[in-house]
């Protein structure tokens, strides 16, 4: 039978962050964790599938604890289509989610006002001209019965 033997080169968490399962976490410790995190992210053999589940976790826990994100959202967005040179196929379709999603939580089509407005008069100057003449021509008419 062979032992595994722990090799020097891999990240021990437990040796490095044991001490922080008592919940006494501190800007030193959270410094400490961040330059780990630099470190491991400048491997030259990282691959991105290992990093990906890493981050979302983070995040996830980040939003779970204070209902909000770390990071921009808008920003976040545009920057990854800039990233992609606003490519059609994904602009459009987050333009079809938006749409459908918005309709779904508000009842109403994006494009279109909440309430409708306090109605303008959208008369044009000929047909308010008619009506004040037909309205003079009533009160003449009036007065002279």
């Amino acid at each position: 039978m062979k032992f595994h033997q722990h090799k020097d080169t891999i990240l021990d968490a437990e040796d490095k962050f044991g001490h922080l399962r008592d919940n006494t976490v501190s800007p030193e410790n959270l410094t400490q964790l961040g330059e780990l995190a630099i470190q491991f992210l400048n491997d030259k053999n990282l691959e991105v599938s290992k990093v990906r589940p890493f981050f979302w976790t983070l995040v996830e826990t980040y939003v779970d604890r204070f209902q909000l994100y770390p990071f921009d959202v808008k920003k976040v967005l545009f920057s990854y289509l800039e990233l992609n040179d606003y490519p059609e196929d994904t602009v459009l379709e987050l333009v079809k989610q938006l749409e459908s999603r918005f309709e779904k939580s508000h009842g109403r089509a994006l494009g279109k006002p909440a309430r409708p407005g306090p109605q303008l008069d959208t008369l044009d100057d000929d047909t308010k001209g008619l009506r004040d003449s037909l309205r003079y021509a009533a009160k003449v008419a009036e007065n002279s019965e």
